[in-house]
């Protein structure tokens, strides 16, 4: 992980799949259970995709633009119909966790890790 551009470490130089693993409001955790998970997709030119790991392959997900700004440690993520403003707490380089940032209009905290492996070991 490079210490001074975490914007890298969201798209790998490339582009990156993460899972939401929690998604949380006025403490209860909306993030979906079971083999269904929502994914963030960060490509290295801005721009981000949000999409259900059961829309892969048949849908194009919802496409937005993001900017990381690693010295304010903040992402703003924006979509057609909303904007997510949030502040930065990288856990490690395999948990970020997204809080509103202050003055935001968004109502969530997220926390989201590299996509995993979602094959059982037993196929």
């Amino acid at each position: 992980m490079v210490e001074n551009d975490f914007s890298s470490m969201l798209h790998d130089g490339n582009s990156k799949v993460w899972m939401i693993r929690d998604i949380v409001s006025s403490g209860t955790n909306f993030a979906k259970k079971g083999e269904i998970k929502d994914l963030l997709i960060f490509y290295e030119n801005g721009t981000c995709i949000l999409q259900s790991t059961f829309e892969i392959g048949t849908q194009t997900g919802q496409k937005g633009q993001y900017k990381a700004d690693f010295a304010a440690k903040k992402i703003l993520i924006q979509f057609p119909k909303e904007t997510w403003d949030f502040s930065v707490e990288i856990k490690s380089e395999n948990e970020i966790s997204l809080k509103p940032a202050t003055n935001s209009k968004t109502t969530f905290s997220m926390v989201i890790i590299p996509l995993p492996e979602l094959v059982s070991n037993n196929q």
